[in-house]
């Protein structure tokens, strides 16, 4: 016999939302810390689709979580949860009902009374807590190509990223640059130079870092948070490495610089809005270079002959 779930009162749906929100809240404050920036950033990574809210609270729960989804989301994919595994809480859609839509259609769908959808906090698990379904089920394969920057399995990105820095009024040239320099921007011409010299996955590296740059210049927020010239470059390093690591490039040798006494002693509402400048230039730069498999097959026999 099934038992009927007990509906609770408008105080405990008060104080549930609360601690929600505290709960949220506290994946925020774990960025007081060098630490907390490097966990975050690195599972940025494999969740750049998710919000900002989501990939904090995915880093806070487990830090190397690298594919999430809900418990039949699983199943559809070939991999069962394995028993007795603690889920990762992250804010989940909940879509008004049928009935409720129906009602609203039937009452003449006033469009300021449409049911909306809310978010809760929901169940997900990530791929270390699964297992293979047994035949004859067939498991998607779960692991991402590692690129290595001295290859050139990414040089179909590179026009990609050269019409990014189109778009916003940049010009990317590609020419013979002295030492270790492997690029730079000049904002008076928002020219972005790229050392011609290296491999095309080098060149994409570098050219996303010189795009954050202008893109930190061509499209500000009201609501990003005033930045000097140290803080820009560490923006701007953190955006490249997630960005890359985003595009399966291998990121073992990034150096990647962290003010641990600037996030220790900053505002909560400054971090909170450096963490969203920085994951809104990311998305943007990742959302230019989404082509699909078939596009990166065709360009990669192009570039092969």
């Amino acid at each position: 016999m099934s038992q009927v779930k007990k509906r609770l009162t408008d105080e405990e749906r008060a104080e549930r939302r609360r601690a929600d929100r505290e709960f949220a809240r506290e994946a925020v404050e774990r960025l007081r810390t060098s630490e907390g920036w490097q966990t975050w950033l690195a599972s940025r990574r494999h969740f750049h689709r998710y919000t900002l809210t989501n990939q904090l609270l995915i880093a806070m729960q487990r830090s190397d979580a690298t594919r999430v989804a809900g418990f039949r989301a699983w199943l559809k994919l070939g991999y069962a949860v394995r028993r007795g595994q603690k889920a990762i809480r992250i804010w989940v859609p909940i879509p008004p009902s049928r009935k409720r839509v129906e009602k609203w259609v039937r009452a003449g769908s006033n469009p300021d009374e449409k049911p909306c959808t809310y978010f809760k906090l929901g169940p997900v698990f990530d791929r270390e807590q699964v297992e293979p379904l047994p035949a004859p089920a067939r498991p998607v394969p779960l692991d991402a190509p590692v690129r290595e920057i001295a290859g050139d399995d990414l040089a179909p990105v590179l026009p990609c990223l050269i019409e990014l820095a189109r778009q916003i009024g940049s010009r990317v040239v590609f020419e013979a640059m002295s030492g270790q320099r492997r690029g730079y921007y000049v904002l008076e011409s928002r020219r972005i130079a790229v050392r011609h010299d290296i491999s095309p996955n080098a060149q994409v590296k570098t050219l996303i870092h010189e795009l954050a740059h202008a893109l930190l210049r061509a499209e500000p927020c009201e609501d990003d948070p005033a930045l000097e010239q140290a803080a820009e470059e560490l923006v701007v390093e953190l955006v490249a490495f997630t960005v890359c690591g985003s595009l399966g490039l291998d990121s073992s040798g990034y150096s990647i610089p962290f003010l641990a006494s600037w996030a220790e002693r900053g505002d909560i509402d400054t971090i909170e809005q450096t963490a969203g400048l920085i994951d809104r230039v990311a998305r943007r730069i990742e959302n230019a270079t989404t082509i699909s498999e078939n596009e990166r097959s065709d360009a990669e026999r192009h570039a092969r002959g």
